[in-house]
């Protein structure tokens, strides 16, 4: 399993543009959600459920066709379950809180994790 160099300007750059894209699935999601119409919701819900999965991966600097969740070090405690709720049940607001959780508490860890290897490779050896 080759994994890149979680630090480079180019991977965070590749996270920016998966939580950006996340940032305009969430304004669609709040405005459907808020006129609790989860049919218009359901194909955004998808969309971001997928961004979820591609930032996941990027964020572990991972292939999704080749590894699974359970490979990942950097994920949110019991990411596994959660995710499969949401999956199951797209067009329920609980899903949709959940994911926005999701994505704020894997954001949180990849900024940790970028900013360990960034202090680690500053380091005298």
């Amino acid at each position: 399993m080759e994994r890149t160099n979680i630090s480079s300007q180019d991977h965070v750059q590749a996270v920016e543009r998966v939580l950006g894209e996340w940032g305009q699935c969430k304004d669609e999601l709040d405005i459907h959600f808020k006129n609790r119409d989860s049919d218009r919701a359901l194909p955004w819900m998808k969309r971001a459920i997928d961004l979820f999965e591609q930032f996941l991966y990027l964020s572990n600097s991972m292939n999704q066709d080749l590894c699974s969740i359970t490979d990942c070090e950097i994920k949110p405690v019991n990411v596994e379950e959660r995710l499969e709720f949401i999956i199951s049940r797209p067009k329920l607001f609980h899903s949709y809180k959940q994911l926005a959780e999701l994505f704020a508490e894997q954001e949180k860890q990849f900024a940790k994790h970028v900013a360990l290897n960034r202090a680690k490779n500053k380091r005298p050896d």
